[in-house]
This record gives C-alpha cells, sequence and structure tokens, in this order.
C-alpha cells in the first residue's frame, strides 16, 4: 500500500506535467502557424491563472489515472483513446461552448491546436505510468465484438437516441438553473454572452455528436462491468465537459461557478447513465 501511495506521488504529477507543458508545446505550434493567440479573460492575472492551470492539470490526472486503469488494451490503443476523449471534452467541446456564451478570444482555433498536444502528451503518460488491470485483446478484435453486440436496426435507434440525449439532458438541467445564472448572461458580466436559439441548438446537438464519438473509444475497449463504467466514465465526462472549468475560473462569482458546476456533474452522470445502458453488453449474449 505504501508503495502503491508512493508512486502516485511522482506519476500523478508527471502526467500532470505532459498536460501543463503540452499546452506550452501546442502554444508555440498554435503562435508559429499564425494563429492570434487569444487575450486573457478581463479582470484575471497571468500567474493566478497558471496557478490554477497547474491545480487543474493535477485533478485531471488523477482523473484519467482511474480510467487508464480500468481501460484494458494495448498502449497505442489506450494512449489515443485517452488522448482523444481529453482534447474533445476539455478541448473542441468546451471551447464550441465558449464560442456563444462567452465573449473571450479564449474560444479560437488557437485554443483547440493547444489542446491537441496536451492531449496527446498527457494522454501517453497515463497511459504508459498507469497499465491496465488486464491486457485484453488487441483493439481491432474489441472494435468487431463490439459491433457485433447489435442488429444495424438496434444499433441506428441506439446511435439516435446517444445522439438526442445530450441536448435533452442538457437543456432539461439547464431550465434548472436558469433562474440563478441567466441574468449574468443577460447583463454580459464576466464575458458572458446570451446567444439566441439559432445558436444554441446547432451547438448543442454538434457538442453531442462529438462526445459520443469520443466516447465511443472507451465503450469499445472497456471489459468491465457497466455499473464501473459508470462509475468512471461519468466523472471523468464531468471533469472534462466543465467541472474544472468552472474550478479555473476565479474571476466569476462563487455562486455561478457552483451552480454550473452541480449541473454539469448532473449532465454528465445522467449522459453517462444513457451511454451505459444503450451500449453495454446484453446479459444474453455475454459469455
Amino acid at each position: 500500500m505504501f508503495k502503491q501511495i508512493l508512486a502516485l506521488l511522482w506519476k500523478i504529477p508527471l502526467c500532470a506535467i505532459a498536460f501543463y507543458g503540452g499546452t506550452m508545446l501546442g502554444g508555440i505550434v498554435a503562435s508559429a502557424i499564425g494563429l492570434p493567440t487569444p487575450e486573457m479573460p478581463a479582470g484575471t492575472d497571468q500567474m493566478i491563472l497558471g496557478q490554477y492551470m497547474l491545480l487543474t492539470s493535477l485533478i485531471l490526472a488523477a482523473g484519467l489515472a482511474i480510467l487508464a486503469r480500468n481501460l484494458p488494451g494495448h498502449f497505442a490503443a489506450r494512449w489515443l483513446t485517452i488522448a482523444f476523449l481529453v482534447w474533445i471534452g476539455y478541448g473542441v467541446g468546451n471551447i464550441l461552448e465558449g464560442s456563444i456564451f462567452t465573449s473571450m478570444d479564449a474560444a479560437s482555433l488557437f485554443t483547440v491546436v493547444l489542446y491537441v498536444f496536451a492531449s496527446l502528451l498527457c494522454g501517453a503518460a497515463v497511459a504508459w505510468l498507469f497499465p491496465p488491470r488486464s491486457q485484453g485483446a488487441d483493439f481491432i478484435t474489441q472494435t468487431k465484438a463490439f459491433f457485433e453486440r447489435f442488429t444495424p436496426g438496434s444499433w441506428a435507434w441506439r446511435i439516435l437516441a446517444a445522439i438526442l440525449a445530450f441536448p435533452l439532458i442538457y437543456l432539461a438541467f439547464g431550465r434548472m438553473i436558469a433562474p440563478i445564472v441567466t441574468p449574468y448572461y443577460e447583463q454580459g458580466l464576466f464575458g458572458l454572452s446570451l446567444p439566441g436559439w439559432d445558436q444554441i441548438l446547432p451547438v448543442i446537438f454538434m457538442r453531442s455528436l462529438l462526445f459520443m464519438i469520443a466516447c465511443l473509444p472507451v465503450l469499445i475497449l472497456w471489459t468491465g462491468s457497466p455499473r464501473r463504467l459508470f462509475l468512471v466514465l461519468g466523472p471523468t465526462l464531468f471533469l472534462l465537459v466543465g467541472g474544472l472549468n468552472m474550478l479555473q475560473a476565479y474571476w466569476m462569482p462563487t455562486t455561478l461557478r457552483v451552480v454550473h458546476s452541480l449541473e454539469i456533474l448532473a449532465d454528465e452522470l445522467a449522459y453517462t447513465g444513457i451511454l451505459v445502458a444503450l451500449f453495454s453488453v446484453p446479459k444474453s449474449i455475454k459469455k
């Protein structure tokens, strides 16, 4: 037990450094190809933002370590699965959201490129330092077995249900907190803005499609129980899809950050539960 704790004390920080260093490398590459550097949010300090970035990197690394230990397969498949999930969830998805709900330049192509390198480096570190509990089959074999679970017709309605699930969950929980958070957006406080439905709906459906695609490799590789998948993937998505961002957004009021964090947690747990219910192996065909 002591050796395991000691190992965590250097492995998780190393993974966090990989993510943090990846953002720096990504920023260099994005600048080199001519993408404009985003301005910092109004009223923020670069040093404080850097400190929060280190903290969120550590939390992200710890969450991904749990996922990696429960994700069987060979190194390359696990690395790319984790990296893709991080890039879509933490990078692309949040940037799409930020592009309509904020006036901040952070929601830019520069940030998309930045997180490519952060996701790849962190994903590689996590996959290497936290090997799976069981090796499992290769990715091609797992993919074939995964898509043999259901008939084409069954796949069609399950995929459609998964795409519709996220927008419905998002809107339902968003409506619950609207009386608390909407005034901040209407007044344009803290770099926030309130878009119209013509902007909101396309972005929600785009995020839903991307999240399903990003979660698919995890579902393919997973060989544990549906319950464990829910307990591992749900909190991971919470961290990626906004939990860490709310922790890092220190310039926003505590009420706004806490309410949005609870909303995001409810969103991702409900969404993960639906994914697990839709795509888990039916008992009738388990070996």
